[in-house]
């Protein structure tokens, strides 16, 4: 697949609806939204960017990522709530390489709104649009060992540990888990909830 179809292919499927929810791209009208958990020092302590300071972050990130959906480019896609026009996190590629047909999904979530399965109905978008739609072949998840919330969510939708290694995250080392999920696991686990 082309840059070219990729762009098409990602304008043509983003927004999307779930049940409850709605994954559509950033824009600057969710600063405050965004800014209310991205300013939380727990969201981002398993993740690789430190907490906002104010919301002139949170409006350059913005800013940035439409830049990269001009551009046809893989990024986050906001999680809205369906009923409320309220962004409670963001989904999307961290990582999407087209030649070998793989990708790596990053998520973030309000804290406001766990324990609801919002993140797993999220999740279930991201792995139709990428095995079904896209028809990439793995699907793969790095989480910090201490996340679990994300190792109970990853295992949940079917990803096994296939690698670990040690990196240096916001000056501290790390483990960071290599949760995979392939095409074709995806497809069995389908049609074994179906039956």
């Amino acid at each position: 697949m082309t840059q070219r179809k990729l762009r098409k292919l990602l304008l043509s499927s983003i927004p999307f609806e779930t049940e409850r929810l709605i994954i559509r791209q950033v824009n600057i009208n969710d600063a405050e939204d965004m800014y209310e958990y991205s300013s939380i020092p727990e969201v981002s302590e398993y993740l690789l960017w430190s907490p906002h300071l104010n919301i002139e972050t949170t409006k350059g990130y913005i800013i940035s990522l439409q830049s990269r959906y001009l551009k046809g480019l893989y990024g986050d896609w906001a999680i809205e709530l369906k009923n409320s026009d309220k962004m409670i996190g963001t989904c999307g590629y961290a990582h999407l390489d087209l030649k070998e047909k793989n990708c790596e999904i990053g998520y973030v979530l309000s804290p406001f709104f766990r324990n609801k399965g919002y993140m797993s109905e999220a999740i279930d978008a991201m792995l139709h649009l990428t095995f079904d739609v896209m028809n990439l072949e793995k699907a793969t998840l790095r989480i910090i060992r201490e996340n679990t919330r994300s190792i109970n969510l990853a295992e949940k939708k079917g990803f096994v540990l296939e690698t670990s290694v040690y990196l240096e995250i916001k000056g501290e080392v790390k483990e960071v888990l290599h949760y995979t999920l392939t095409n074709d696991k995806f497809q069995k686990n389908k049609k074994e909830a179906v039956v």
